[in-house]
């Protein structure tokens, strides 16, 4: 890159230029960068602290190149390209760091020539070698201007474009070591690459029909209709997505916010496998084996919306499936038969427990009261006892029944 070579300095002015009080500049400078372009990233402790970094190198910089002592082809930068490379990460538009450094070299400027002009006037300068000196002092602000900036630019703009080709894998890749049991913290430049509050309270939906793009769409919604704000998506392949929704760990998901997501999930007739809620780092692992185990157990129950609690006690039961069928077995006789009447009978005695009345039962499953009666009459003989004995025995066995007989 061809640098501009401006004339120095006269030694009254260079003297002037070293007097600048650079700490005070430097506040000054960071302020109205932050209000400027990045007023929404006050409170990012990372970033603020970056671009002070990068303020005062360019400060220390500059005032080198203005009293003589770097020629400006020999400036060389560091904490500015490390800027540029995390505001890429944050996806902050290249407009942003073009506005900061409009409005951060125009304060700097305006310092260091209203330096300039009191010294001229303390010394009683002739107005014309005063005017020389600050039109050379603004040739060199907007010549080091140039050669910072243009760099700066180029930095951002090829780690937005490694970013915008990469971003999405780095993420899987990021997402899949969070979920090994041994995995390691991320350092603070993987948790900016996430964007994803890792010590949130978090709810994973797995979407076992959802391609990640399909994914995508369907949490636009959940964040319209569900005021869902932080959410991380992960393939887990062609066809399927797994996505964590997370919210502040104080004020955590209450039963009404979770009863809101499963309802929009059914509304836009989606399969979803639903966690419990779960806190910080460990809970994102918790809340995907709990969708996985869910998922194992969906063949009983079909297509639509499934929380971990609907099933827990099935996955808890079929840990061990040996003796889930021998458990099975031993319960339900030949209620356990598997063909179409013991299957009918087997859903008529399940719903009798779930409702309580023959009446109820009767209206759910679409049949006359006198048809369930019957129905409960046979599965009784079936079963060798009466239906009220070893009645919890009888119910668990029900539902592991859908598992091991009906699938």
């Amino acid at each position: 890159m061809t640098t501009t070579v401006v004339a120095p300095l006269p030694r009254w002015a260079r003297e002037a230029a070293d007097a600048v009080d650079l700490p005070a500049l430097a506040d000054r400078v960071v302020e109205v960068d932050l209000a400027a372009a990045f007023e929404t990233l006050r409170e990012n402790d990372e970033f603020v602290d970056r671009l002070r970094a990068s303020v005062v190198e360019n400060l220390s910089a500059l005032r080198q190149v203005l009293t003589g002592r770097l020629p400006l082809a020999e400036v060389r930068l560091t904490e500015p390209f490390a800027l540029a490379a995390l505001q890429a990460r944050l996806r902050l538009p290249q407009t942003a760091l073009q506005r900061s450094y409009r409005v951060g070299f125009r304060a700097m400027w305006q310092e260091w020539s209203d330096q300039l002009v009191a010294r001229a006037e303390a010394d009683d300068v002739p107005r014309g070698e005063s005017l020389a000196a600050l039109q050379a002092l603004t040739e060199l602000v907007l010549a080091y201007q140039h050669h910072a900036a243009s760099q700066v630019a180029d930095t951002f703009a090829r780690t937005d474009d490694v970013l915008s080709r990469s971003r999405d894998h780095v993420r899987a890749g990021l997402v899949q070591h969070l979920l090994r049991d041994d995995s390691t913290p991320l350092p603070p430049s993987d948790l900016v690459l996430l964007d994803y509050p890792l010590d949130a309270a978090h709810l994973a939906v797995l979407l076992p029909a959802t391609p990640e793009g399909c994914a995508r769409q369907i949490l636009d919604t959940l964040r319209d209709k569900c005021h869902v704000r932080d959410t991380l998506v992960h393939p887990i392949d062609l066809t399927s997505t797994v996505v964590w929704l997370a919210q502040p760990r104080q004020a955590g998901w209450t039963a009404a916010r979770i009863v809101a997501i499963t309802d929009c999930l059914r509304s836009l007739g989606l399969q979803a496998s639903v966690s419990e809620p779960h806190v910080g780092v460990q809970g994102v692992r918790d809340g995907w084996r709990q969708v996985r185990d869910v998922q194992s157990v969906r063949a009983a129950w079909g297509s639509g919306v499934l929380s971990y609690a609907d099933v827990s006690l099935e996955v808890l039961l079929m840990a061990d499936p040996a003796r889930a069928r021998a458990f099975v077995r031993a319960e339900l006789g030949e209620l356990g038969a598997e063909d179409e009447i013991a299957a009918r009978l087997r859903e008529t005695v399940e719903a009798s427990h779930r409702f309580g009345s023959h009446v109820t039962t009767a209206a759910h499953l679409h049949l006359h009261e006198h048809t369930v009666r019957n129905r409960l009459q046979k599965a009784a003989e079936l079963l060798g006892r009466p239906l009220t004995e070893r009645r919890t025995e009888l119910q668990v066995a029900l539902r592991l029944a859908r598992l091991l007989i009906d699938a």
